[in-house]
């Protein structure tokens, strides 16, 4: 169950990510902010091994305790890369 969770959400949050790199350089939307690109980068990279590693729970190939440690690691990374310039 939590890994079907864990891998809709990043399919989810990788998509909104492609989307808005979409946006910020293929139409003339004016956005009062925008991410970086390499913030977009790190969060599409972070959702696909979030998706390998749900992947991996659902198969039962993976413990949940260690799947909720890095799990909760790469939200503190996304939310980290996310809050970078605000952190500052």
């Amino acid at each position: 169950m939590l890994g079907s969770i864990q891998t809709t959400v990043s399919v989810f949050w990788s998509y909104h990510m492609i989307v808005l790199y979409y946006q910020y350089h293929f139409t003339n939307i004016a956005f009062a902010f925008m991410y970086p690109d390499w913030v977009l980068f790190v969060n599409i990279l972070v959702c696909a091994i979030n998706i390998y590693f749900g992947i991996k729970l659902i198969r039962k190939r993976e413990s949940l305790s260690n799947n909720l440690l890095f799990l909760s690691i790469t939200i503190a990374i996304g939310f980290i890369t996310n809050n970078f310039y605000y952190m500052v």
